[in-house]
């Protein structure tokens, strides 16, 4: 899979995240893209799932796979290849990929707004430590996550309710498309709030919303 399917991946189910991974440096663009690619793919297992128990084999058949890539080489799946070839070099391994099946399960019964929260948080996470040369502290990129999350989970009719709505933590300059993320999250969560229905993503609002917190860190 090139940087190209990547891309078209990302950016035909996901606009907003397509997007903030062009603001990410270039050398790091086609690890974050694989990364979004793997989320998506597993949100689309749930998010489309009749069967909640086939939707769980298939998590975890994709969980056992990437835990494997630490050991063996990816299988011909483009998505794993990819995975190998972008992601573990930059030091997230397989087992740690392996953690966003736990960001998934709990929308297969009734996830809570915290329950996508604290998988926002992990998925941010791993796209931290891509995109940070050195280690980012753990409690601002959780908040951008987790606001992120909880407003993504919020525009399909998830959760238990809107969060609160608080403000997002200040992160350091190579972090910001991240925060952009967490900013179209608040407003997200606002928006549902207000009853307002879900806005598509990628539209000129959002773009500058994203825009405004890369080149300004607000």
């Amino acid at each position: 899979m090139t940087i190209e399917d990547l891309a078209r991946q990302v950016r035909s189910r996901d606009r907003d995240r397509w997007l903030a991974a062009l603001y990410a440096p270039v050398a790091v663009r086609p690890a974050l893209l694989a990364l979004w690619a793997l989320d998506l793919e597993l949100g689309e297992i749930v998010l489309a799932a009749r069967d909640a128990m086939v939707a769980e084999i298939k998590l975890a058949w994709w969980r056992d796979a990437l835990i494997r890539l630490d050991s063996a080489p990816p299988p011909g799946q483009p998505l794993l290849q990819a995975l190998a070839a972008e992601v573990l070099p930059r030091g997230v391994s397989g087992a740690a990929l392996a953690t966003l099946e736990d960001r998934w399960l709990p929308v297969l019964s009734a996830a809570t707004t915290a329950d996508h929260a604290a998988g926002g948080a992990t998925l941010f996470g791993l796209a931290a430590r891509l995109l940070s040369p050195s280690p980012a502290q753990a409690e601002p990129v959780d908040a951008l996550g987790a606001a992120w999350a909880a407003g993504d989970a919020l525009r399909r009719g998830s959760g238990d309710g809107a969060p609160e709505i608080a403000a997002l933590p200040r992160v350091p300059s190579g972090l910001r498309p991240l925060l952009g993320l967490a900013k179209l999250g608040r407003r997200d969560a606002r928006r549902a709030a207000a009853g307002q229905p879900p806005e598509p993503r990628g539209t000129l609002p959002r773009q500058w919303l994203l825009l405004k917190a890369v080149a300004l860190g607000r």
